[in-house]
């Protein structure tokens, strides 16, 4: 396997290649595990190779590889009646409990990919890739005209109920971002070993498998993410230079991106920061020692498992 990233991203034929190798590799690894930790494990190698030999492949990362918002878009054009599930911070991690819930129902999905969120990996960048200032302006239909998918015509909502408690209203198009993952990690802040029982528990219920029938009556359905997460307690780079770790203090805090006005001035070789929309963003499986801790769980940068998501085409019913 580490020889086979070492040729996909070392001897690529161009960065859009590169990229369409690394997520279909990815997917196969995710698809073969339902370890989170082995997941993490195999992707050191891979997240290395990229942040300290082959960093022009994540500052090209934002044009050549298939964003989830660019085949959202490409998917909604075509023929309706379609759902789409937004399930936040949704990651590979979870793919297994995904699919192995769909499998035990006899439901057999039309396609499962692997797409990439935005740079930097979050929310707000992925709401915006959409035509939107924040997921907020889904909620209650309150959609904009400028919303890319469906081109507005259709319902959407935010959602943080349970997904047993979710109405579904009789629209052909409908959009629905459920924000339950995302608040384990942020709200709730919960571990990763307990985010990865309840993920299991939850993705392969009755309640959520009856949320999803509910959407597929009578439309295709896509689930997918805004952006997936890290673990940075698992994080194979613990910057030691003391230089180092005072510029990254004083620019990212305990963070992985961070608003700036100009990219940073200071050089690392290998590079460590790429500047983009207007943010500086960490590349590769790098943290620092700082006041209170880095969290343990964090998205924002440019590593695989923040910036990989599934993408899973379920039929309609």
């Amino acid at each position: 396997m580490n020889q086979n990233w070492l040729r996909l991203i070392l001897d690529s034929r161009s960065p859009e290649a590169a990229w369409k190798e690394i997520f279909a590799v990815l997917l196969n690894v995710a698809e073969q595990t339902s370890s989170p930790v082995a997941l993490h494990e195999a992707t050191v190698v891979p997240d290395r190779l990229l942040s300290e030999a082959a960093w022009e492949l994540w500052e090209a990362y934002p044009n050549y590889s298939a964003r989830t918002s660019e085949v959202l878009k490409e998917w909604a054009a075509n023929s309706s009646p379609k759902a789409i599930l937004i399930l936040d911070a949704l990651s590979l991690r979870e793919l297994p409990f995904l699919l192995g819930g769909a499998r035990t129902r006899g439901i057999k999905p039309v396609q499962v990919k692997v797409t990439g969120s935005e740079c930097p990996s979050t929310t707000d960048q992925f709401a915006h890739a959409l035509g939107l200032q924040s997921r907020s302006a889904l909620a209650n239909d309150s959609k904009p005209g400028a919303f890319a998918l469906f081109g507005a015509a259709c319902y959407t909502d935010v959602i943080a109920l349970p997904f047993e408690d979710c109405a579904i209203p009789p629209s052909p198009n409908v959009v629905i971002w459920h924000s339950w993952l995302d608040d384990l990690i942020h709200v709730h802040k919960k571990l990763p070993d307990q985010i990865a029982t309840i993920a299991s528990a939850i993705l392969q219920s009755d309640g959520f498998w009856g949320f999803i029938d509910k959407l597929r009556q009578g439309r295709k359905l896509v689930i997918t993410s805004d952006h997936g997460y890290a673990v940075s307690k698992r994080f194979s780079s613990q910057v030691e230079d003391h230089e180092a770790i005072a510029i990254l203090r004083e620019t990212f805090g305990a963070s992985r991106s961070k608003a700036a006005s100009e990219p940073l001035k200071e050089s690392f070789m290998p590079p460590i920061v790429m500047a983009v929309k207007g943010r500086n963003v960490v590349m590769g499986q790098r943290k620092w020692n700082v006041q209170g801790a880095f969290p343990d769980i964090c998205h924002g940068g440019m590593s695989l498992l923040e910036v990989a998501v599934p993408w899973v085409e379920l039929p309609s019913l």
